[in-house]
């Protein structure tokens, strides 16, 4: 908190809980031997954290406030996906989807203790985003093991002029890639990574009288994970 001369004040949340449900259903048609069709739909769900507020190096004297609620919508979303068997080793598939981002947009905090219960309202001005993607899988001739390879594209939920600093998110582009293996035994061993890009992320912001402007270098995160399971 910007406290002009002052060192800049701080308030902590600590603790914070909730038990929340986030409904879902998936149904598949077999548009034929070699075509599948998949739809899941995810149903809307409310987030109330509820925890404990510590504030520090305040410049005025603050009520006895010492707990917080935090809440926001979780988006509905909507994906489908279609499967083509293009041979005996090679499948083709393809997806696409839609994310009700616009209700996460407006965030509340509330914060309570004594007779002193203040609430705030962020809104920060996110839209729907949408989902496409795209991967081959081949397994060779064997069936002892194979590969895969994908690609997809995530929109930005929010435009540049409305990113801020504590949630600096953007479009993503995924690139991945897989190779599984089927051992002796009843071995399985598979590998993979995908490599994200975040994009730049720029933000243009003012807030209690400061401006912050820039985007970020190189915001790129790589991931690889491997498997090995053995069947008795």
């Amino acid at each position: 908190m910007n406290q002009g001369p002052l060192p800049d004040g701080k308030i902590s949340f600590d603790d914070l809980y909730d038990i929340g449900f986030q409904p879902f259903i998936g149904l598949t048609f077999e548009l034929n031997e070699n075509m599948l069709l998949g739809l899941v739909y995810r149903a809307e769900a409310d987030t109330d954290l509820e925890g404990d507020a510590t504030f520090k190096n305040l410049a005025v004297p603050t009520p006895a406030i010492d707990e917080v609620d935090v809440s926001w919508d979780n988006p509905q979303w909507l994906e489908a996906g279609l499967r083509l068997k293009l041979s005996e080793q090679d499948i083709l598939a393809f997806n696409v989807g839609w994310q009700d981002w616009s209700v996460f947009s407006e965030n509340r905090i509330g914060l309570s203790g004594g007779a002193f219960s203040p609430t705030a309202k962020l809104d920060r001005k996110w839209k729907d985003t949408w989902h496409a993607g795209i991967a081959y899988v081949h397994q060779f001739k064997s069936r002892s093991a194979g590969y895969s390879i994908g690609t997809s594209y995530d929109s930005s939920p929010v435009s540049d002029k409305n990113r801020t600093i504590d949630f600096p998110v953007d479009e993503t582009i995924k690139l991945s890639a897989y190779y599984f293996w089927k051992g002796p035994k009843e071995v399985d061993f598979a590998v993979g990574a995908t490599l994200m890009h975040l994009g730049q992320a720029k933000i243009d912001q003012t807030s209690q009288g400061v401006r912050f402007t820039g985007d970020f270098d190189s915001n790129i995160i790589l991931m690889v994970g491997t498997t090995l399971k053995r069947s008795f």
